[in-house]
């Protein structure tokens, strides 16, 4: 029976996936409050949610008794639980804010050089989209995106946050959450546990950091992880489960105290090199989804607008009533005005 006195799970796809899982939870349950009696286990939740939209989203376990004691947030930022709630770490916290403004200058920086460099050797290279944190190029062949690729995957192992993806004629440089890892270690430095004694367990990109085996000696994913997590547990010697989700984990949890661990890839499993780049549509909906968010920001800002200049027409907003009617009369004049000069250019023709 393997000593495991810290276990890291993430949340969306993880722990909680797309279909209902409740009859699972008393077995979970059980599993973690074993593991605590019998080896002190520590269990922290990894999620890249704020504590708040964590909380919404656990509600279903907590009631059914399941409450991890530390939550790692936004991919980085740690809460300890204790019995006024959840506690944050402070000085780490803190700590990550300097890290992850110190590493959007080093990103911007990286790719356009990296993007200098692959442009100027490779003819017929195509720039699908470059941003401060991600460089996605498309080729005349299979064969230079592949040699690209290789080049490229050279020059980031500097750097713990980026990591090159090649999809047949594509390659696409992506910086992924980094902190994870970083998070996970400093947890084991405060809890006093060694790498040896950690369990890891992901399904996401996010979640390299955490189960490429530096942090943790164990880790695990589920059957519904992406493919390439799958290719990093399976060369980090964990444990690639056949089951999804709560199921998966559960299933890696028994596979690593029981010392039965299973690193080969599923007879589903395809190189993702072989396939095509499945960001391709995500960044659409992703630019179809902040382009909605800018316009519900416009409209709730607007009635909030006619909220405070109805209550301002009355004066009912002391002292700053004056200050809200102004702009309105001011956009007014400057209607009529424009009005005024369409209907003389109107009735002079």
């Amino acid at each position: 029976m393997q000593d495991i006195q810290l276990i890291a799970t993430d949340l969306d796809g993880t722990l909680i996936g797309s279909v209902d899982e409740f009859p699972l939870y008393a077995g979970f349950r059980d599993r973690i409050m074993r593991l605590r009696r019998e080896q002190s286990t520590v269990w922290a939740v990894c999620s890249g949610r704020t504590f708040r939209s964590f909380r919404a989203l656990f509600a279903p376990m907590k009631a059914m008794g399941l409450e991890p004691e530390v939550v790692i947030v936004r991919h980085a930022y740690i809460f300890t639980r204790s019995r006024y709630g959840y506690i944050p770490h402070v000085i780490w916290n803190f700590r990550v804010l300097l890290l992850v403004w110190l590493d959007r200058i080093s990103s911007r920086r990286a790719i356009g050089e990296w993007h200098e460099l692959i442009t100027r050797v490779t003819h017929g290279v195509k720039t699908v989209r470059r941003k401060r944190d991600r460089l996605w190029l498309r080729f005349g062949t299979e064969e230079a995106a592949l040699y690209a690729a290789k080049e490229l995957r050279k020059r980031v192992n500097e750097y713990s946050h980026f990591r090159v993806f090649h999809y047949r004629k594509e390659v696409d440089v992506r910086s992924v959450p980094f902190t994870k890892g970083m998070a996970l270690k400093e947890l084991a430095l405060h809890l006093k546990v060694r790498r040896e004694n950690i369990l890891a367990i992901g399904n996401g990109h996010n979640d390299f950091s955490i189960l490429d085996g530096a942090v943790a000696r164990f880790t695990g994913c589920p059957a519904n992880s992406e493919p390439e997590v799958m290719e990093v547990v399976h060369a980090a010697g964990g444990h690639v489960a056949q089951q999804q989700s709560l199921s998966g984990v559960i299933e890696v949890i028994d596979a690593v105290v029981e010392d039965r661990i299973n690193s080969e890839l599923p007879p589903w499993w395809e190189d993702p090199a072989k396939g095509d780049n499945p960001r391709s549509n995500r960044g659409q909906r992703h630019h179809h989804s902040r382009k909605k968010l800018i316009r519900n920001i416009v409209l709730a800002a607007a009635a909030a607008y006619t909220v405070l200049l109805v209550f301002a027409s009355f004066n009912l907003i002391p002292f700053v009533s004056g200050w809200i009617i102004k702009p309105f009369y001011a956009l007014l004049s400057v209607g009529e005005g424009y009005l005024s000069k369409l209907l003389q250019w109107w009735y002079g023709r």
